[in-house]
């Protein structure tokens, strides 16, 4: 029987098998998609200083919606991150990226001014959105709380601070955890269909904060946080999570996303997590930057033949379909997802998960 996305994407994080393997993405950039449909779309994740989309909620799904018939993508995005206090910086390409954070001593508590999670009005728009949703899954993104709290007092003024003076590093976060249980019980209220977590916890060489520390300190926050969530969720963080990935799945998160290729064997990963976590991504970002269309088709069709057959696997790139990735390989990706998505392993022989790199971004 034919799924429709928001079904196949729910079937996938139940870790069951759905007629074909779902395709997600956290972000899709404005310049690759109007290329790809032929036409301008506004689809990026431009938030206000709230932390709320730019564009009204009608207009960011109906965007979205027009990303998904091309793509063939099953999921539109929500944002509902809460604000991060941090220096801003514009690289040569237009992009934005963050940079030191500005909460770094305990007066600068007072600049950390989060909306208030209880007025209706800042919901309004995720109404919209959900009425406009269509057939696709609507993933509200959020950050559990660790991801924020590492952009606005920086990671070297947490992991001090933590050893240093604990009271005020675990305020932050908490402030950051509080503020974001609060949303994640509205938007599960006006019926979101997954909670999407982006909460970077760790770099290429490994976790941002020591084994230690985020056992004793973070974790235990986050498995509160975490334990409000009643829908289908998804937990994410670039790097090599593998050293703490036990922690990390007493979350108890449906996937985890976007398992990095050049720093985490996604097969790796799947021989200790089958039956306990779905899994999502790992289309490597300088394959699709870099490499060459056939090289692309190729990469898909395996992860699909490869990690699909029983279910739990959700196709997605290794970060985001970001504005440098070349326009020829994105169709390519497009192409060979909608080829292969339906079609059962053929018992091909496995690419290496360890010659290529992500290129992509926080």
């Amino acid at each position: 029987m034919q799924c429709s996305s928001r079904e196949r994407v729910l079937i996938a994080l139940r870790h069951d098998e759905p007629d074909a393997v779902p395709w997600i993405e956290g972000i899709v950039e404005d310049g690759i998609a109007s290329k790809i449909i032929g036409m301008p779309v506004r689809v990026r994740w431009d938030i206000a200083p709230s932390g709320l989309p730019v564009m009204s909620g009608a207009e960011l799904a109906e965007e979205q919606k027009k990303v998904c018939k091309v793509f063939g993508k099953d999921n539109i995005n929500y944002n509902a991150f809460a604000p991060v206090y941090a220096e801003r910086m514009i690289g040569p390409d237009g992009r934005v990226m963050i940079g030191k954070g500005l909460i770094a001593t305990e007066a600068d508590l007072a600049r950390l001014k989060l909306p208030d999670p209880r007025a209706d009005s800042l919901y309004a728009p995720a109404r919209q959105f959900l009425e406009h949703k269509g057939p696709y899954a609507a993933c509200a993104c959020v950050r559990l709380g660790i991801g924020a709290t590492l952009y606005s007092m920086g990671v070297e003024a947490f992991t001090y601070a933590l050893a240093d003076n604990p009271d005020f590093a675990l305020e932050v976060l908490q402030r950051y955890i509080d503020w974001n249980v609060a949303v994640m019980e509205r938007l599960q209220e006006l019926g979101f269909d997954v909670i999407w977590a982006f909460d970077d916890f760790c770099a290429d060489s490994g976790p941002l904060v020591s084994p230690m520390a985020f056992r004793q300190h973070v974790l235990p926050r986050l498995q509160k946080a975490a334990s409000t969530i009643e829908v289908p969720w998804i937990a994410h963080t670039d790097g090599n999570f593998m050293p703490l990935l036990e922690d990390w799945l007493t979350l108890r998160m449906n996937a985890i996303h976007p398992i990095q290729p050049d720093v985490v064997d996604i097969y790796q990963v799947k021989e200790r997590v089958t039956g306990r976590v779905a899994l999502v991504g790992n289309i490597d970002m300088k394959l699709l930057a870099e490499g060459t269309t056939e090289e692309v088709r190729e990469l898909v069709r395996e992860r699909i033949q490869c990690l699909a057959p029983g279910g739990g696997y959700l196709i997605s790139s290794s970060n985001s379909i970001t504005d440098y990735l070349r326009e020829e390989n994105v169709r390519a990706m497009i192409d060979a997802v909608d080829t292969y998505r339906c079609r059962p392993y053929d018992g091909s022989r496995r690419l290496s998960t360890q010659n290529t790199t992500s290129a992509g971004y926080a």
